[in-house]
């Protein structure tokens, strides 16, 4: 198990600190106090602490403040709060992740079971961390190994947009034959939006190989049953760089790099990866980004049903304009009234 040695006791009343610090010497470890979030902060800066026993009612600066600083700080530290108003506890959208919560008065053995469960989640969390690393490691190898397999199939004689297709392909079929989908509907908007001329050929290339970062995704993460956590979700969505890498080193799809980089921004700025706005966001991404969104809620998931188009013409509706920009829902939705 992964050692617990240190703990840090953060309350304003001192004889509550000195209790749980002879508790804490008692199970072997040891103890540090500080009687408010400023100190607290402080020792912060100097030491590190596996644990921290936080009191949410203290002069200045409460403990769900000083808790969400060490989780921003210190995110591998375990952190216990300790209350006597279970009330602050409810509904607080700030709140970070709490290894246990202790109602005051609680006896020893309520205070070593906390303490215990402290080391569990530090355990789980640096697991976690180790596993993302692993992940990161082999997403960049496997992008690596396109990189190579799409050189060498074009060294022997093989155009790059059907070698990387046919790698595609073998890779995950449903990947590439959503591409196609997207293609043909990304092609129909720019024409509608009468920027066919000005955007087509990179258009092309970016709407049919924007999920091409998605072969190099390991597959512990494209197989899992159960939901992704969230160091899990970062790295799923590191695909449109990846994606946007394999096409750089091209020679003929070079120009839809950037657009796959941009596929999945959001219009309204809370999209990956940069955060870009509105006309920050290529055109050409802006468009793929809605038909990938239609074609992807038409079609049958093993985790969810198909939408109808009706369902998913409303959904492209609903996130107009926070996801998707108007004006390519706008001609989405006249090419789609026209078939």
């Amino acid at each position: 198990m992964t050692p617990l040695t240190s703990v840090l006791i953060v309350d304003d009343e001192p004889a509550v600190r000195d209790l749980m610090s002879r508790w804490v010497s008692a199970l072997g470890l040891r103890p540090q106090t500080a009687g408010s979030a400023a100190e607290a902060l402080a020792s912060l800066r100097t030491h590190h602490y596996d644990l921290a026993v936080i009191d949410v009612m203290m002069p200045g600066h409460d403990g769900l403040w000083l808790a969400n600083e060490v989780q921003r700080a210190h995110p591998h530290t375990a952190v216990v709060i300790a209350t006597a108003y279970t009330e602050l506890l409810d509904g607080d959208a700030h709140q970070p992740p709490i290894a246990d919560f202790l109602i005051k008065p609680f006896p020893r053995e309520r205070f070593a079971l906390a303490v215990d469960r402290g080391r569990q989640w530090r355990k789980q969390t640096l697991e976690e961390v180790h596993w993302h690393a692993v992940l990161s490691i082999e997403l960049r190898d496997r992008a690596v190994a396109v990189c190579n397999q799409l050189n060498e199939r074009v060294a022997m004689g093989e155009n790059e947009s059907d070698a990387l297709l046919a790698i595609a392909t073998e890779r995950m079929p449903d990947t590439a034959e959503h591409g196609e989908r997207v293609a043909r509907y990304a092609h129909s908007v720019a024409r509608e939006m009468g920027v066919l001329l000005d955007i087509g050929p990179a258009l092309a290339a970016g709407a049919r190989f924007h999920d091409i970062g998605k072969i190099a995704i390991p597959e512990a993460l494209l197989t899992k049953p159960s939901p992704l956590t969230a160091g899990e979700i970062a790295i799923m969505r590191q695909h449109v760089e990846v994606g946007a890498e394999i096409l750089q080193v091209t020679g003929t799809l070079a120009d839809a790099a950037p657009i796959v980089a941009a596929s999945h921004e959001w219009f309204s700025g809370g999209g990956y990866p940069w955060k870009l706005a509105g006309d920050e966001i290529p055109l050409a991404s802006r468009i793929i980004a809605v038909a990938d969104a239609y074609d992807a809620m038409t079609q049958h998931r093993a985790y969810r049903v198909r939408f109808d188009a009706s369902d998913a013409v409303a959904e492209l509706l609903r996130c107009s304009p926070t996801q998707f920009d108007p004006e390519v829902v706008a001609a989405f939705l006249a090419v789609l009234g026209r078939h």
